[in-house]
């Protein structure tokens, strides 16, 4: 889990990237006391994959494949999701089967 103390200094760094466009570095990056971080979400990645964990081309690695046949990989942020958030299949929320 990610603390808000966190979330709030990751926040400020989008937004200083963003020229202070908060609803753009809103986008990519949660709000501190908005994130999925804090309560039960996380990101994964594959190890020798490097920043490619953070694009669009994760959904081809095996760690990505893996979770999904395993049937616990939910997307928080698939694409065109009706929050507005970028695409972002490195960042999951683990659901019951049942």
């Amino acid at each position: 889990m990610r603390s808000v103390i966190k979330q709030f200094l990751l926040f400020l760094d989008k937004a200083y990237e963003s020229n202070g466009n908060l609803s753009r570095a809103s986008r990519s990056l949660a709000p501190p006391g908005y994130s999925y971080h804090g309560i039960s979400d996380f990101d994964v990645g594959q190890r020798g994959y490097g920043q490619y964990n953070f694009t669009e081309r994760f959904v081809t690695s095996e760690v990505f494949k893996r979770l999904k046949d395993l049937g616990y990989l939910k997307l928080r942020y698939p694409k065109d999701n009706m929050l507005g958030v970028r695409f972002e299949p490195w960042h999951i929320k683990v659901h019951n089967r049942a």
